[in-house]
């Protein structure tokens, strides 16, 4: 989801992920599987194939925690502000780290695949850095992007500009 706001001395670009369960969402969904995958445990475990319970607690840890993992990740965040003279991002994967631009020498990449294999790629690119943007935002999320930034007045340039 991207969300602008203008200020008097900058505008300020909000880049989050889609996120259709919350966390309460998720742990609802932790217990019932479990519950589920417990009950068939016990029930096969009675009628005498003892070797499905440690597989069960298995299949069930592995399950609770790659949906932790992945409802971790719908919480990360990009800000990207733009000011008269820089442009400064700030992303809060593992460690929040800023990364600071000049406006004037900075342009906006969009590369796409020729067959749209693969998500388009967003990277602000400077004389001497590039930072990519909006990685974990999907195709609408990352085209409105590209569309913001552009209308932000940051000079847009594509790879494939014979696409729409």
């Amino acid at each position: 989801m991207v969300t602008v706001k203008h200020h008097t001395q900058y505008t300020l670009v909000t880049l989050t992920p889609n996120r259709s369960a919350s966390w309460q969402d998720s742990k609802w969904l932790m217990w019932l599987m479990a519950s589920v995958a417990c009950v068939i445990a016990v029930v096969w475990t009675i009628v005498g194939a003892w070797l499905v319970f440690p597989f069960a607690g298995i299949e069930i840890g592995l399950f609770c925690y790659l949906l932790y993992r992945v409802n971790l990740l719908t919480y990360s965040n990009q800000s990207i502000s733009i000011e008269k003279k820089y442009i400064h991002i700030q992303s809060s994967n593992k460690a929040v780290k800023t990364i600071t631009l000049p406006r004037e020498d900075t342009h906006l990449e969009l590369s796409e695949s020729p067959q749209d294999w693969y998500l388009p790629q967003l990277k602000l690119v400077a004389q001497d850095n590039s930072v990519s943007i909006g990685d974990f935002l999907n195709k609408e999320d990352r085209q409105s992007l590209y569309e913001t930034l552009k209308e932000l007045g940051i000079p847009a340039w594509r790879h494939h500009w014979w696409k729409h």
